[in-house]
C-alpha cells in the first residue's frame, strides 16, 4: 500500500486525494465535452457539476455516520472529517444523482439525456477513486487463502478497491460505447422513429446492481446484514437490477412488441 504520496516535513499529500482529485477532473471534461455536444449552457454545467460535488460530500458523510453508528461513536467524530475519514460513495452518489436531475429539470434539459452524461463522467471518477482507494489500503474485503495482505491486518484479504477498479473500467466502457451508438441498436428504437435517451444511465445502474450483488458478500466493513446473515447491499442490488431492466424493456420503441407489452395484453385477455 502506498497512502501518502509525497511527505515533506509536517505536509503530506495522500495518494487518494490526489488520485480523487485526477479523476474528478478528467470527469469534468468529459462532463463538459458531452454538454457542450448537446448545446448545453456552458456555465450551467459548471454549476450543476460542482454542486453536484458538493451534495456527494455532504450527504455522503451524513450517510457514512447514519450507516456507521458504531464506528464513529460521538457528534465531534462525525464532524472531524479530515481526523476521522469516511463517506458512503452509495448514498453520496445517490444524492448527486437526484440533485442533477433536478438541476436539469430546472435549466430545461432533457433529464435522461443528462442522466446518460453523468454516467460517463461519474464511471471516470469510480476508475481513479478505485486506484486511489486501493493505495490507501483501506477498503480490506474478507479474509481469503489469496489476498492481500493489508495494513493492520493478520490474515490475507480480498481488495475490494482492485474490483472497483475493473468494475469501473469496464462500466465506463460499455456506458461511453452506449451512449453513443443507442440510437443504432435495433432492438431498442424497436418500430420508433427515435429511439429514446436513458439507456446509458439505466444500464449503469444495471452494472451498479451487479456490483453490489458482489460487494455485500465480500466487503468486511459493509452495510449491515438482515436476520444477521443477508447483506443488505446484496438486496440493494437486486432491486436495482430489476428496477433498472424494467425501465430499460418499457423505453424499448417496440411497446406492443415488448415483454411487458405481452404481459399487459395476456391480462387484458382474461
Amino acid at each position: 500500500m502506498f497512502p501518502i504520496l509525497i511527505s515533506i516535513g509536517p505536509v503530506k499529500i495522500y495518494s487518494y486525494g490526489v488520485m480523487l482529485a485526477i479523476g474528478l477532473f478528467i470527469a469534468l471534461y468529459y462532463w463538459w465535452k458531452m454538454g457542450r455536444d448537446e448545446h448545453f449552457d456552458e456555465i450551467s454545467l459548471f454549476d450543476g457539476y460542482f454542486l453536484s460535488l458538493i451534495i456527494f460530500f455532504v450527504i455522503g458523510r451524513l450517510g457514512y455516520v447514519l450507516l456507521h453508528m458504531n464506528q464513529v461513536g460521538t457528534l465531534y467524530r462525525s464532524l472531524a472529517i479530515l481526523t476521522f475519514p469516511g463517506i458512503d460513495s452509495f448514498v453520496g452518489i445517490l444524492a448527486a444523482i437526484i440533485f442533477i436531475i433536478l438541476f436539469a429539470r430546472s435549466n430545461d434539459w432533457d433529464p435522461w439525456k443528462v442522466a446518460d452524461s453523468f454516467a460517463v463522467a461519474l464511471s471516470m471518477v469510480l476508475i481513479f477513486g478505485g486506484i486511489g482507494g486501493l493505495l490507501n489500503g483501506s477498503n480490506p474485503g474478507i479474509a481469503v487463502g489469496w489476498g492481500v495482505m493489508y495494513p493492520g491486518q493478520t490474515e490475507n484479504r480480498i481488495p475490494v478497491d482492485a474490483l472497483i477498479i475493473i468494475w469501473s473500467l469496464i462500466t465506463f466502457a460499455i456506458v461511453s460505447k452506449v451512449r453513443k451508438n443507442f440510437r443504432f441498436y435495433s432492438w431498442y428504437k424497436g418500430e420508433s422513429s427515435m429511439a429514446q435517451e436513458g439507456l446509458a444511465s439505466l444500464m449503469f445502474g444495471v452494472a451498479t446492481g451487479l456490483y453490489f450483488v458482489i460487494s455485500g458478500w465480500i466487503n468486511q466493513y459493509g452495510w449491515i446484514k438482515l436476520f444477521g446473515v443477508i447483506p443488505l447491499e446484496f438486496i440493494l442490488g437486486i432491486v436495482l437490477i430489476v428496477v433498472c431492466a424494467y425501465l430499460i424493456e418499457k423505453r424499448v420503441g417496440r411497446r406492443d412488441a415488448s415483454l411487458w407489452g405481452k404481459l399487459k395484453g395476456l391480462i387484458r385477455r382474461k
